[in-house]
C-alpha cells in the first residue's frame, strides 16, 4: 500500500468489510505508550484471600494445599457478580413480537497465577501451558451440560481492555444462545466446506504460510499472524497448523507448543508497545450436543471448523462510525504491524 492509499478489505470468516486507512498516518512505532494499571489496594485473587472468593470449581495446587486454600497454581471459581447463573431450565418465551430467555449459564473466572504481577509476558512456558489445561478442562466439563450451546473463554489485560482486578486471570462463559461473532464464523467455514470441501481457516493458514509477509510467528505445530482485513492494529490470529475444530482434543503436548507461541507474541506487544492492553478470546466448536437439537445441522462441523485464537491490544477506539457502520477502521495495514513485531526482540 502506498502511504496515501485506502482500502477495503473484506474479512471471509467473518463476513466484514474493514477500512485500511494508512493515510491516517499511524505508523507501528506510533503506538507504543505507556499502560494505565488497574488499582487494587486488596487482592481478593492472591493466596491466602481464598476465602474471599466463591468455593472454587477446580484447581491444581501442591500436594500439601487443601482445597479451597493456599498452594494452588491455578484456581477457577465462580465469577462473584455472574452475567448468568447455572441454576435452573431455559425457557424461552414471546413479549410481544420480540423473545426473551432466562438467563441461564455459566459464568468463572480462571485465576491464572498465585502471583500478583505476573502477566503472560513474563510468565514461564509451563506456567501459560498449565492454564490453557484448565481451559480445556472447564470447556469439557461445561460441553457437558446439554442446557449450554456455545463456551467462550477470554481475557481482559489492563483497565483499557476491561479487567476490573489486576492480578492475571480469564474469564469463562457458558450460553444457551450461540453468540452472533461465532454463528457469522460457523456459518463461514459450513459455506466455504460445503462447496470446496476445505477448511476456511486452514485455507487461510496456507495462504498466510505461503506469502509470509503477515506472519509474527511460527513453529512445526502453530503460527500467529496479522489477519488480512485486520480490524484492529496489531491485531493477531494464532491458530493450530494441524486441522482440529475442538480445542477439547488439544493434548499437554500440544497445549505447551501453543503456551510457547502465546508467550512469545504476548512479548511482542510488551516490547514494542510498551505493554498495551490487550484482549484474548478463545473461539472453539459449539456444544453439539446442546438441546434442543438440529437435525443434521452439525454433520460437519469436525471438517469445517477450526479453531483458533484472537489477540488485539486496545490502541485506538470505536466511536461513531463504526457503531453506526459496522465497518472498523484500522490505520496500520496489517503488513505493517506483521513486520514490526517480527523485527522486535525478545
Amino acid at each position: 500500500m502506498g502511504e496515501t492509499d485506502s482500502q477495503y478489505r473484506y474479512d471471509i470468516l467473518q463476513k466484514r468489510w474493514v477500512i485500511i486507512a494508512s493515510e491516517r498516518g499511524k505508523r507501528p512505532q506510533d503506538f507504543a505508550m505507556p499502560s494505565e494499571e488497574v488499582e487494587s489496594r486488596f487482592c481478593p485473587f492472591c493466596p491466602g484471600h481464598e476465602d474471599k472468593t466463591p468455593t472454587e470449581i477446580a484447581a491444581v495446587r501442591d500436594h500439601h494445599g487443601r482445597t479451597n486454600g493456599p498452594g494452588w497454581k491455578v484456581r477457577v471459581v465462580p465469577n462473584k457478580f455472574p452475567a448468568l447463573r447455572v441454576e435452573g431450565t431455559p425457557e424461552r418465551e414471546a413479549e410481544g413480537i420480540y423473545d426473551r430467555i432466562n438467563g441461564i449459564g455459566a459464568h468463572e473466572v480462571v485465576i491464572e497465577t498465585p502471583h500478583h504481577a505476573s502477566p503472560l509476558a513474563t510468565r514461564d512456558v509451563d506456567d501459560i501451558a498449565l492454564m490453557l489445561r484448565i481451559y480445556r478442562e472447564r470447556l469439557a466439563d461445561l460441553m457437558r451440560d446439554m442446557r449450554l450451546k456455545y463456551v467462550l473463554i477470554f481475557k481482559n489485560s489492563g483497565l483499557a481492555a476491561g479487567a476490573s482486578l489486576a492480578h492475571p486471570h480469564s474469564q469463562i462463559i457458558a450460553t444457551t444462545v450461540t453468540p452472533r461473532t461465532v454463528a457469522i464464523e460457523l456459518n463461514a467455514c459450513k459455506e466455504h466446506h460445503q462447496v470446496k470441501e476445505r477448511c476456511l481457516v486452514c485455507d487461510i493458514i496456507k495462504q498466510e504460510l505461503a506469502s509470509r509477509e503477515r506472519l509474527v510467528s511460527v513453529d512445526d505445530r502453530y503460527v500467529a499472524f496479522c489477519p488480512y482485513a485486520a480490524r484492529f492494529p496489531f491485531e493477531l490470529m494464532i491458530c493450530p497448523r494441524f486441522h482440529q475444530h475442538d480445542y477439547c482434543r488439544s493434548s499437554d503436548q500440544d497445549l505447551r507448543g501453543l503456551a510457547s507461541v502465546i508467550k512469545d507474541v504476548v512479548a511482542r506487544y510488551r516490547e514494542a508497545l510498551s505493554d498495551p492492553p490487550y484482549n484474548f478470546i478463545l473461539h472453539s466448536s459449539p456444544n453439539v450436543n446442546a438441546l434442543p437439537k438440529r437435525a443434521h445441522h452439525w454433520d460437519t462441523i469436525e471438517f469445517d471448523f477450526h479453531w483458533h485464537i484472537e489477540l488485539f491490544p486496545r490502541l485506538t477506539r470505536v466511536a461513531g462510525f463504526e457503531w453506526g457502520s459496522g465497518f472498523y477502521i484500522n490505520p496500520t495495514p496489517p503488513e505493517d504491524a506483521a513486520k514490526y513485531l517480527r523485527n522486535t526482540s525478545v
